[in-house]
């Protein structure tokens, strides 16, 4: 089991996931919304999105290692198929992000010799509204994931008391 200054990691990185993913989908849903908000917040959520795909990896990853030490429990197993899910929820979401955000500003993406060609299709007229609204509900779903396998994981510790 891999331990961070004699606490299992599980423990320590579940709150830079509990932190960081909602505010990404909060940021998602803000930049889909509001036309000034994007030239702003691009980058952060692009390095949000980027950035939670390795944690929650990281971090189901070591809550396997913990539940291997600790005896398990339904709610400890329901936890953890929620933990796993939930790694596949933030690369979808990085995926949902980077398509917003390229759309947004599809003068980035036909600087790229190879890319030219996803260039015009992020410039078209649809290309906007249609990640907008795939950006606002990847968002939401991933504060939604969030706050379930969070809540899951309290339970399973907290359950029983």
């Amino acid at each position: 089991m891999v331990e961070i200054a004699g606490l299992p990691a599980h423990i320590l990185l579940v709150h830079g996931v509990v932190v960081l993913a909602p505010l990404a989908g909060l940021m998602a849903v803000v930049f889909a919304l509001g036309r000034r908000s994007r030239a702003y917040l691009a980058w952060p959520l692009g390095i949000l999105a980027l950035a939670l795909v390795p944690l929650s990896i990281l971090t189901a990853e070591a809550g396997e290692q913990l539940e291997k030490t600790k005896p398990a429990s339904d709610l400890v197993r329901e936890h953890a198929e929620q933990g796993s899910f939930f790694r596949y929820v933030t690369v979808i979401f990085l995926i949902v992000a980077a398509a917003q955000i390229l759309a947004a500003f599809p003068f980035v993406v036909s600087r790229w010799l190879p890319l030219r060609r996803a260039g015009r299709l992020l410039a078209a007229r649809w290309a906007v509204p249609a990640t907008s609204v795939l950006g606002a509900l990847a968002g939401l779903f991933l504060i939604y994931e969030a706050v379930v396998t969070g809540h899951s994981g309290s339970a399973s510790v907290w359950g029983g008391v």
